[in-house]
């Protein structure tokens, strides 16, 4: 399945996946009840989890691992 990535350094992009998370690069992303359009078609919204990038160093913490 495609979702939609908002937010962070993904944002807008189309990736597969599914599930409760989505990891893009170093980032986590959860999912939402949220659907937009996307490549011209209906999809799962995925918000980032700013606390969860590794660029930021913090992905050990929160159980983001």
């Amino acid at each position: 399945m495609d979702v939609l990535l908002r937010g962070g350094p993904g944002d807008g992009h189309v990736v597969r996946g599914g599930g409760e998370n989505v990891l893009w690069q170093a980032c986590l992303y959860e999912v939402t009840s949220e659907v937009a359009l996307g490549q011209g078609r209906d999809l799962r919204v995925y918000r980032h989890r700013p606390d969860c990038c590794e660029r930021h160093r913090r992905g050990s913490q929160d159980k983001c691992e």
